[in-house]
């Protein structure tokens, strides 16, 4: 590696990324080909006594978008303030689309980027140089296409002889490396004859849905798919639908554009029966079939409507702090005299499992809470939140809550730069980091929301004057709203959390926090 005499380098950055062959390597004998790479790039760079940083790209991917830490270099070199970019050998780069690799061309034209390599320094301004790029990056994607080809080839060959090829090994089932043939495992298979036992012949004589089954194995501690504690409907529905358990391989049933699956026609598809040892006969997958099929026919479709309930965000589980969620039931009776009774069943339950009441009773108890409210008079109010007040400064007295409230936010940041780190280093996807960053932003949101109580006995019996009013102009528009996420923006002006206590089998305590800010 050497620096031309007519340039100007003044920093360089060292991209590192693994290459398919590396990421082969490494399976097969355990070795750390980064690692490897990095100490040959240092001891290259070490020698020309240039200020150097290193973009370590973690993850692997051939095209730009699923590169973060390259994209970060990119971003870099255009805003110049890199001179010079060094990689084990040009296809480092990027094997990606030909937009992929005319970004990458231009950029190292129009700036002069020069291209550093162990063996040999390229410069984009000179013409034989820039030929041997365009080869180079032309070479590359050729030979990613190839070696795509053939591994697409094989896998097809290895589909049509039964042979599993088709990603993660399905739940029940151990892939004999050998053979590459799945092989039951009994500690799971039993659970998945076990769930189709419960789908077909219910629990204690009563029919059980998906959500049920995940319910019932959670109760039993058996841990689910994706090796959590929980089970969800989804692992369950899936494990219902999925024709591997009858011995039946399925391959290229459906193809990906742009990060979306489109299913491909039935002609073709590879599908191999009795390719493999099945963990449940063909009898009892048919009579899984009919029910679903039963269940999908006798239910027409409903547009799913996303748009925030009544009490959305509002209501916590006194238990466990997590946020109670609304889910709605429709269950079909068939009626000793033939015909079908339906029935709406409304919930709100504790995603922790620690219990679920009737919706609608919540509701009427929220309101029915600020109805007798709002017919207090003014001082029996300021009495009864002069005693929350005096309570909250002696619990106040003990703590700092403006140090607490900095300290939590300090906290908070801590974690936003964690996952903008593991994002930059590619081990958090897009989504991930999304989640993460919106969870934060909500919480710090929170804090900046929480008041500093300081209100004297005349300041609340003031605001007392206004909630009676408030009340009752709430409720008068709460009942004539006819669109539920009205309703609940009515809500969330008046109340800031309510907190319920499920006390017995359909009966629960609220704990109601109004907000004072609608007063001013």
């Amino acid at each position: 590696m050497y620096l031309p005499e007519d340039a100007t380098i003044n920093n360089i950055v060292c991209y590192l990324r693994r290459s398919r062959q590396d990421i082969a390597r490494e399976r097969r004998t355990g070795e750390d080909t980064l690692a490897a790479q990095r100490k040959l790039m240092v001891d290259e760079l070490e020698r020309l006594k240039t200020p150097y940083d290193i973009a370590e790209e973690i993850g692997s991917g051939d095209k730009i978008e699923t590169r973060p830490v390259f994209q970060q270099v990119i971003k870099e070199l255009k805003e110049g303030k890199y001179d010079a970019i060094a990689v084990k050998e040009i296809p480092r780069l990027g094997r990606g689309t030909y937009t992929d690799m005319g970004q990458i061309y231009d950029l190292i034209v129009n700036k002069r980027i020069f291209i550093l390599t162990p063996f040999k320094t390229y410069d984009p301004q000179n013409s034989a140089d820039l030929r041997q790029i365009r080869f180079e990056l032309f070479l590359a994607r050729e030979e990613f296409e190839m070696t795509r080809e053939r591994l697409i080839g094989a896998r097809y060959t290895y589909a049509k002889e039964g042979k599993w090829v088709a990603g993660s090994v399905p739940y029940g089932y151990r892939l004999n490396q050998n053979t590459m043939r799945l092989e039951p495992y009994e500690e799971e298979a039993k659970v998945v004859r076990l769930i189709f036992d419960l789908f077909n012949n219910g629990l204690e004589g009563k029919e059980v849905s998906h959500k049920a089954i995940a319910t019932y194995l959670t109760r039993l501690g058996i841990t689910s798919p994706g090796r959590a504690a929980r089970w969800n409907f989804l692992s369950v529905k899936r494990i219902l639908e999925n024709e591997v358990y009858i011995g039946t391989v399925k391959f290229r049933t459906s193809r990906r554009v742009k990060n979306r699956h489109y299913e491909r026609p039935q002609s073709e598809w590879i599908v191999v029966p009795g390719a493999h040892q099945p963990i449940i006969d063909k009898e009892t997958w048919e009579k899984a079939r009919a029910k679903i099929n039963l269940k999908n026919t006798s239910r027409p479709h409903v547009k799913m409507d996303f748009s925030p309930c009544e009490l959305a965000g509002l209501v916590v589980c006194a238990k466990c702090g997590k946020h109670m969620i609304r889910q709605l039931n429709i269950q079909h009776y068939r009626k000793k005299t033939g015909g079908t009774s339906v029935y709406h069943k409304e919930f709100l339950f504790c995603p922790n499992g620690c219990g679920f009441v009737k919706y609608r009773d919540v509701e009427a108890g929220i309101l029915n809470y600020l109805e007798q409210l709002g017919e207090f008079d003014v001082q029996k109010l300021t009495e009864m939140f002069n005693e929350t007040y005096n309570a909250q400064k002696e619990a106040a007295a003990t703590l700092d809550v403006a140090e607490a409230i900095e300290q939590k936010k300090a906290e908070l940041r801590r974690r936003l730069n964690f996952i903008c780190e593991k994002y930059e280093a590619g081990i958090y996807d897009d989504q991930t980091f999304l989640e993460r960053q919106q969870e934060i932003k909500r919480e710090m949101a929170l804090l900046e929301n929480i008041p500093q109580n300081n209100k004297t006995p005349d300041d609340t019996e003031r605001e007392m004057v206004t909630l009676k009013e408030n009340i009752k102009t709430f409720l008068a528009a709460y009942h004539a709203a006819k669109d539920k996420t009205a309703k609940n923006n009515l809500l969330r002006g008046l109340i800031s959390a309510v907190y319920l206590t499920k006390t017995g089998k359909g009966k629960f305590n609220l704990e109601i926090y109004p907000l004072f800010s609608f007063t001013k």
